[in-house]
């Protein structure tokens, strides 16, 4: 019987290892992996499902889920409880990661005279997304209108507790000449983002073209007075610009990590004068989270 008890304390321990390592919680019968943030005499954690983040702090055995129930600062409360053995003040704290872990640090630090400020979590998050589409280059002379394909890659970067509606982009764009229209050119621009409407499985969002440098080709007839064609001249080179351009678009989640791309671009610019057409420029893409 012995012998029995004793195996089964080793089996049990070994099992838990793992669960450890991992930060696995039992919290109200829900078995949360939790992500430590910060590790001290107040510790931090949390996890994220969907586009919610759910906050943790432990102090002793004792394991407490922040709450902020339609932004009543219910959280501020929960902290004050947890600290009263030091002067601090609640009523700065944000529900997001940063200033929670600014909090819990501090805290740390008054009530643990060695306490070294520590953090694990990346505060920028990563997406990459590829996209093709239709243009009629409305910034350029396309007097037939002629519509034109397009292919881009695009590089975005955010921080989801700061900021979690804007995101600035890179984005590397070729457009491609057509028999009726000989015009191509490569784009690549830095980009602001704003999601004006945002849910869990998608977002509308606002996107602006601040700066672009580009490599055009594009072939140009030469009319004499009668307006007949004379010749044609190929015109090339590099330009650089601020075009202020403004464009919609939506991302619709199709996995946890991947999202359906739809983009209206180049609407209207606040620098560039328009060939006069409507603006048609609809690409369709698949985005990834790093």
């Amino acid at each position: 019987m012995q012998k029995t008890r004793i195996v089964f304390i080793v089996l049990f321990f070994c099992l838990s290892l793992p669960l450890a390592a991992q930060n696995v919680f039992i919290i109200n019968k829900d078995t949360l992996q939790l992500k430590r943030e910060v590790k001290g005499p107040l510790s931090l954690f949390w996890t994220r499902q969907d586009l919610e983040y759910r906050y943790f702090v432990q102090k002793g055995k004792r394991m407490l889920e922040l709450v902020n129930p339609d932004g009543n600062g219910k959280f501020r409360e929960q902290l004050s409880e947890l600290t009263t053995d030091a002067k601090i003040h609640t009523r700065d704290v944000k529900f997001v990661l940063y200033s929670l872990r600014h909090f819990t640090n501090t805290y740390n630090a008054l009530v643990q005279e060695d306490y070294v400020k520590n953090e694990s979590t990346r505060n920028i998050l990563q997406r990459i997304s590829i996209f093709t589409g239709l243009s009629n280059n409305i910034y350029t002379d396309n007097p037939e209108n002629i519509l034109a394909p397009v292919l881009g890659f695009e590089y975005e970067f955010y921080d989801p507790n700061l900021a979690p509606r804007h995101s600035a982009f890179l984005q590397l764009r070729h457009n491609f000449e057509q028999d009726e229209y000989r015009y191509n050119a490569t784009h690549l621009s830095v980009n602001y983002r704003f999601k004006a409407l945002y849910f869990k499985k998608f977002d509308l969002h606002i996107d602006a073209r601040l700066a672009t440098l580009y490599y055009s080709s594009e072939t140009v007839s030469v009319k004499n007075d009668a307006g007949k064609v004379v010749s044609v001249k190929d015109e090339s080179g590099f330009t650089f610009t601020a075009p202020l351009s403004f464009g919609i678009g939506s991302d619709i989640k199709i996995t946890p990590n991947s999202f359906l791309t739809v983009g209206y671009n180049d609407i209207f610019s606040l620098v560039l004068d328009s060939n006069g057409n409507f603006p048609i420029d609809f690409t369709l893409g698949y985005k990834y989270s790093l």
